[in-house]
């Protein structure tokens, strides 16, 4: 039976591997930005550009690995396995949801499309397959507590919302919005400490990344 201390040591492991893709995603974001003017637009789709390059990024580097992707995870197969039914249904939800809010909408603009896009499809495909599927299988595979796994995932979840302060800086930079980055940053680490804490019993309960990834999509629609 394995130590506390080496509980510590995994979860450590996984601080370390936050880190990194924080920091990947800020540079890839970096650079393409300064290709770009700096406006809200370029904000969006080079915020929307880093997270995909590295989502490819870490699901070519991961795809045969037993330790972070043992069922080798692939998102056309959503709906040809177990829970198609929730699956379906919550897809149908999320549209619907998404059609709804839209007709509410008073302009449609780049802009507005491609938040849509990174909220809603690029951001809880990322995050879900980082969070609730590499990140928990590693950690599961170490470490047999399922308690300890789902409270760990769901604090680092939260705390890995102060490594987007850069993207929050930008937007209010380019909006001269009033606020303070301090309490932007405080209010998306209690969301996602909601949302983490859902998503990671949806996870204990169905085993289910995919569900995941559907119900994050939903509370970006409702929430954000």
């Amino acid at each position: 039976m394995k130590s506390r201390a080496n509980y510590k040591e995994y979860i450590i492991d996984v601080i370390l591997i936050l880190f990194v893709v924080q920091l990947a995603r800020i540079n890839i974001k970096f650079i393409l930005l300064k290709q770009l003017n700096f406006n809200l637009v370029n904000l969006i789709i080079t915020t929307a550009i880093s997270f995909a390059l590295l989502g490819i990024l870490l699901l070519l580097i991961l795809k045969n690995n037993e330790i972070f992707n043992p069922t080798s995870l692939k998102i056309v197969n959503m709906f040809n396995q177990n829970n198609k039914q929730i699956r379906m249904v919550l897809g149908i939800i999320v549209i619907l949801t998404f059609m709804i809010t839209q007709y509410f909408e008073d302009a449609y603009n780049i802009y507005n499309i491609g938040l849509s896009v990174l909220l809603i499809i690029i951001i809880p495909i990322f995050e879900e397959l980082l969070f609730r599927e590499y990140l928990w299988n590693y950690l599961t595979n170490h470490i047999k507590n399922v308690m300890i796994v789902f409270i760990s995932i769901t604090i680092l979840y939260a705390f890995y919302q102060v490594g987007y302060i850069d993207i929050i800086r930008q937007y209010i930079s380019i909006t001269n919005k009033p606020g303070y980055i301090i309490d932007i940053v405080t209010s998306s680490m209690m969301k996602a400490f909601i949302m983490g804490s859902i998503l990671g019993a949806v996870k204990v309960k169905l085993k289910d990344t995919y569900i995941c990834m559907l119900l994050h999509a939903l509370f970006s629609i409702l929430f954000y």
